[in-house]
């Protein structure tokens, strides 16, 4: 059945990737069924910069999508100031006042619109909600993340100001889901929960009592294939992609190939970041010169060319929900090794990939490295789980997570209208 849906996504772009491109393709997929109303606030880098959503409308048109950009009044701009100049919690500030224009967008929509059911779509952290659930409408709110405990073990190694500011959201994100009186307000009055995560599900029935379904945050944007040709190479490929920061933890990558012991191997690494010097001198340090290629930043064609070219894909993230390279590397049909936790531990089976135990830095270097060993010494084990992974990927294919959402935004009107009938039906016991 056809719906009018309003849709927050906050950030949103066509061309980028992580949490803009992840509503993005919602949006789009959504379209071919329902008539959507999507609040948006930002398509580049800071909140109101909304210029790549602006040139895409002015040459495109999407069928059955309204887009309706929310910009950030005068005191949300000046708070924002703060976030530009590097100090991140400021701008929950200015989300706060973002989300508070956009209820008021969203309830002169109502007037003029008949909306079936509201989503929450984005961003998909828990921390703020936004105020959509007001309009008394059915509401839907997720995926959610940003839930997460760090396993302390994963800090022990880093740096005395990394080790501070995980602890520190440790303690933020406890403190939040306990005692925020507007965060439990949200969880209470939206129809159905979405978690990004299996850990997350949890988190919201132990927290809050309330059961949710489980829907990670990213899905495929490409097509699923398997590039065969690959497995003639002798010399194994592998690839890691990410920004170089210490929470997404290259240098365990690094330690674990400098413990192996063949070196017949290439290790592809994309991206940049402020540590790029720093793990290049200890890549050279370590003898790796020759086994590693930096490709730094490439465009996503060249990004995925790459990858679609690797056996295999190794993510060592301390603190994920669900990193779009996972499903980027799963739709070119390349298993991906990742430590077990998080998003990744629910997302990778032995089917499409290798799960390393959460532990201390050296127990997962010496991990990592024995599963390496056995791949170089029996590569037909990659070539196996290079086809089922393929098999595995079809598990997120849109057509299946369009089913789930559109049965998630079925019961949240049936809950909303049991919900109303059952309050109808006291006024008039009363009344009686």
């Amino acid at each position: 059945m056809k719906r009018n849906i309003l849709i927050s996504s906050y950030a949103i772009s066509p061309v980028k990737g992580s949490e803009f491109g992840s509503a993005w393709n919602t949006v789009i997929n959504l379209a071919t069924q329902h008539e959507l109303w999507v609040l948006y606030g930002i398509s580049d880098a800071h909140m109101g910069d909304t210029q790549t959503m602006r040139s895409f409308l002015k040459e495109n048109s999407i069928p059955n999508v309204h887009f309706i950009e929310v910009q950030p009044g005068f005191i949300a701009n000046a708070i924002n100031l703060l976030n530009k100049a590097g100090f991140g919690w400021f701008f929950y500030f200015a989300y706060y006042l973002w989300q508070k224009n956009a209820l008021k967008q969203a309830q002169k929509l109502l007037q003029s619109v008949n909306i079936d059911v509201v989503h929450q779509l984005g961003p998909i952290g828990y921390r703020e909600p936004g105020f959509l659930w007001k309009l008394g409408k059915p509401m839907v709110w997720g995926p959610i993340g940003g839930m997460m405990v760090i396993d302390k073990r994963l800090l022990k190694n880093k740096p005395l100001a990394t080790r501070i500011k995980f602890n520190l959201k440790n303690i933020i994100n406890r403190l939040q889901l306990g005692y925020s009186l507007r965060i439990k307000k949200a969880f209470e009055q939206a129809d159905v929960l979405i978690a990004a995560t299996r850990a997350g599900q949890q988190t919201i029935m132990n927290r809050f009592n309330r059961d949710s379904h489980y829907l990670p945050d990213t899905s495929f944007v490409s097509t699923i294939s398997l590039n065969e040709a690959k497995f003639k190479n002798e010399n194994l490929q592998f690839v890691w992609s990410g920004s170089h920061i210490e929470r997404k933890n290259l240098e365990l990558c690094i330690d674990a190939f400098a413990s192996i012991q063949n070196r017949s191997w290439t290790l592809n690494i994309l991206g940049s970041g402020p540590l790029t010097g720093r793990l290049k001198s200890k890549a050279a340090a370590l003898g790796l010169t020759n086994n590693i290629i930096w490709h730094g930043q490439l465009s996503r064609t060249d990004a995925v060319k790459v990858m679609a070219g690797a056996h295999l894909h190794i993510i060592t993230s301390i603190a994920e929900d669900n990193p779009a390279v996972v499903f980027e590397a799963m739709s070119c049909g390349v298993p991906s090794l990742t430590i077990d936790h998080h998003g990744m531990s629910d997302v990778i089976c032995h089917k499409c990939g290798i799960k390393i135990p959460v532990g201390e830095h050296w127990a997962m270097v010496k991990g990592i490295a024995a599963k390496l060993n056995e791949l170089l010494d029996n590569p037909q084990l990659l070539k196996d789980l290079g086809k089922t992974t393929i098999i595995c990927a079809e598990t997120f294919k849109w057509d299946k997570r369009l089913e789930t959402l559109n049965s998630i935004y079925d019961k949240a009107i049936e809950l909303r209208e049991q919900s109303e009938s059952y309050v109808v039906s006291n006024e008039n016991l009363v009344a009686w």
